[in-house]
């Protein structure tokens, strides 16, 4: 085989055509598992080059850091020699779905690249889908010729005038039925109005988040469900700087691998190799084989030091079974939208951490092996501050225990921010785990996540914030967690700010947490409450794992079908008003076990019956649990639920939080005021037994209670 590295351009630039063999399947590539992947890795890309030409204005170019590159992946090829009149051609042997992507992607821009007024990018971008020709059979002028099944398509696709004449061909909906556009045509749409969107500004990707709605995943959805597919953003100006910035992404930053099969190759042999049903080498592979072939060209020992420090990675021991292999570390664990394997997704925080800056998962390898050469490592001391961090990261994502770190580490799962994790590695690394130091830097980072978590703030800036909490944190050795709360305190943006106290109390009383977050989200913030309250006297050991608990609203969400909480008298406006009250903080609690629908759903107050015998009512249940923030309903004189008893439990809660997520979190707080304003005494929980962590910075940053 001859290897040969090239670009998307590259690919396709001589007049060649790839054909996909008959017997291979069709196109079988989908929008969410490669395509928006796919274009998300290339518009990284074209975002860096922007960048880059940004920061040549200002600085020299000589000082900039070559642009990384991004590995598409390999084609293996073999050349058909044509007949008379007919375009050299390749056969491809491996990478069809790949070829055909980049394909229906240069098609797609050049589409897009119309809309400039300018003649020269899609002059640029038509020699790379079409072949110059003549030819005696009118296919030879298509780059790439796919199996029978997308023929049709592909035609079509390299006819059409524009997008709207696609989608007229292959409409979504037949009258009311929904009809599924071939995949070809769901791709060369998704790309189209990807570039479209690229060349207006519009973030397409976002910030990959499980609860985010996305353009990308607004445009699938417009692909999937409707005949006419509009662009994003009907209004905004097209920047030919981006197209340009996009196409020399293409021409430079991504890469591919040609193998190009000799007459000995056999390519049956080769295919059913290439395809074997074997799993795909890790990023965490390539960065052990790397870091073990240096040990051994540098003369270490590799073996011993992979016994050492990398070996419980893979092995752990299983008893008189000797040892096995460690499926930790292979588990996957959810970031964002996507799934991975924990030793990637640790690899990737800790790349981060050491280079101090962003990049994306997939492209863990390249980053890590770009930072390691940046100058001369010594082996064991990296090999000791991986295994060290890899001990931080696991408590971090799989925390045990009843410990302060495993319930900070417990909040963070429940409010979804993995993207704090190497802000975290960094703090255990330079902090004791018992300091108050420690206690202090996350308690910070617990009360900024979670008042923005419940002021309903935006998460979409949190990879490059986080980025420069970060790079504040290593930068100041001896104090991180002052330099942490300086760049906390500091942030002003929509997108960055710590939510004072006043804006945190208007959304803790009105927001309607249970709709507007989700429940898991509610109850991990109620559970951190519950903990706050309990010192070791109270057995902070016995408050429940989240998954344990359940949410349940006081005055049920089917009210009206129960007469004692008074539907019968009041008007529409008033009935809305209370749908909307019932899902704030103050209608919520938690219980160990479900309660039985007929006392869920039943009256606060217990009720007799005519034989003398009383059902208890919902307050009679909640006052039995064990719960701490349960014994507010064993107040006297709690005798009604309704919107003023809300409105009051909401405020002691809130009580409760202020003390929990202060800003800044200046004191260490009594357990005893926590619960005492979880429980309603509010004048017994102001008097707090606390200690100052840092008297300086106490003295001279107050928080805005």
């Amino acid at each position: 085989m001859q290897p040969s590295k090239t670009t998307v351009t590259g690919l396709f630039n001589s007049p060649y055509q790839y054909q996909i063999p008959i017997f291979q399947r069709g196109y079988v590539w989908t929008l969410e598992k490669q395509v928006v992947p796919l274009w998300a890795d290339i518009q990284d890309r074209a975002d860096a080059r922007l960048e880059r030409d940004a920061a040549q204005q200002s600085v020299a170019a000589g000082t900039l850091k070559p642009l990384q590159k991004h590995f598409l992946g390999s084609l293996v090829l073999t050349p058909v020699t044509p007949p008379f009149g007919r375009v050299p051609a390749y056969e491809v042997i491996d990478g069809q779905q790949r070829s055909t992507t980049l394909q229906l992607l240069l098609l797609a821009f050049r589409h897009a690249a119309q809309q400039l007024g300018d003649t020269q990018l899609p002059k640029m971008l038509d020699t790379l889908v079409r072949n110059p020709g003549p030819y005696t059979v009118d296919t030879d002028y298509h780059k790439v010729w796919p199996t029978q099944a997308g023929q049709d398509e592909m035609q079509l696709l390299y006819a059409a005038k524009d997008a709207p004449a696609v989608c007229t061909a292959y409409p979504a909906r037949d009258g009311r039925r929904k009809v599924e556009r071939p995949l070809l045509v769901q791709t060369f749409l998704y790309f189209c109005f990807a570039c479209l969107a690229y060349l207006q500004g519009v973030d397409l990707v976002g910030t990959g988040d499980a609860d985010e709605h996305s353009s990308s995943d607004e445009l699938v959805k417009r692909i999937r469900g409707s005949n006419d597919v509009v662009p994003l953003d009907p209004v905004t100006a097209f920047d030919p700087k981006r197209a340009q910035a996009l196409y020399m992404a293409l021409a430079e930053n991504v890469q591919i691998m040609t193998l190009q099969l000799e007459v000995e190759d056999d390519p049956q042999v080769i295919f059913e190799t290439l395809n074997a049903r074997g799993e795909p080498l890790l990023a965490s592979d390539l960065i052990r084989n790397f870091v073990f072939l240096a040990a051994a060209r540098s003369g270490k020992p590799a073996s011993t030091l992979y016994e050492k420090y990398w070996s419980p990675f893979d092995i752990v021991a299983a008893g008189s079974k000797g040892v096995t292999s460690n499926r930790y570390w292979a588990e996957k664990e959810r970031q964002g939208r996507l799934t991975y394997p924990r030793i990637d997704l640790f690899f990737y925080s800790y790349t981060v951490l050491r280079s101090r800056e962003t990049t994306l998962v997939g492209h863990v390898f390249e980053a890590f092996k770009t930072w390691w050469q940046t100058e001369t490592r010594e082996l064991e001391d990296e090999l000791q501050r991986i295994d060290t961090a890899s001990g931080n990261f696991k408590e971090f994502v799989s925390p045990q225990g009843t410990g302060w770190l495993a319930e900070f580490a417990r909040l963070m799962q429940a409010l979804d921010v993995s993207t704090i994790t190497p802000v975290y590695l960094a703090l255990r690394e330079r902090l004791a785990p018992d300091s108050v130091e420690l206690r202090q830097a996350l308690g910070d980072l617990a009360s900024y996540l979670t008042r923005r978590a419940v002021c309903g703030m935006t998460t979409k800036g949190y990879n490059r914030f986080f980025l420069r909490l970060l790079q504040a944190v290593t930068a100041t050795p001896d104090a991180p967690h002052v330099a942490l709360r300086a760049a906390l305190l500091a942030a002003t943006a929509d997108s960055e700010r710590w939510p004072s106290d006043e804006t945190f109390k208007g959304s803790w009383l009105l927001r309607r947490v249970y709709q507007e977050m989700k429940p898991a989200r509610v109850c991990g913030i109620l559970r951190a409450l519950e903990y706050a309250a309990r010192g070791t006297m109270q057995g902070s050991n016995h408050v429940p794992v989240q998954f344990l608990l359940t949410v349940e609203h006081v005055m049920p969400q089917s009210w009206r079908a129960e007469a004692s909480y008074g539907a019968a008298g009041m008007d529409d406006l008033k009935r809305i008003e209370r749908d909307l009250t019932i899902q704030g903080f103050g209608n919520l609690t938690l219980l160990t076990q479900t309660l039985n629908s007929s006392v869920s759903n039943g009256p606060f107050n217990d009720r007799p019956t005519e034989s003398g015998r009383v059902i208890q009512g919902k307050r009679s249940k909640l006052g039995q649990s064990a719960l701490l923030m349960n014994t507010y309903f064993n107040q006297q004189g709690l005798d009604k639920w309704d919107e003023a008893a809300i409105a009051a439990r909401a405020d002691a809660l809130f009580d409760a939080a202020l003390l929990v997520w202060a800003r800044p979190v200046l004191a260490t707080v009594a357990p005893t005021a926590v619960a005492a304003a979880l429980a309603g005494n509010a004048s017994q929980q102001r008097v707090t037994a606390h200690a100052c962590l840092d008297p300086v910075q106490a003295s001279g940053v107050q928080s805005t209670a």
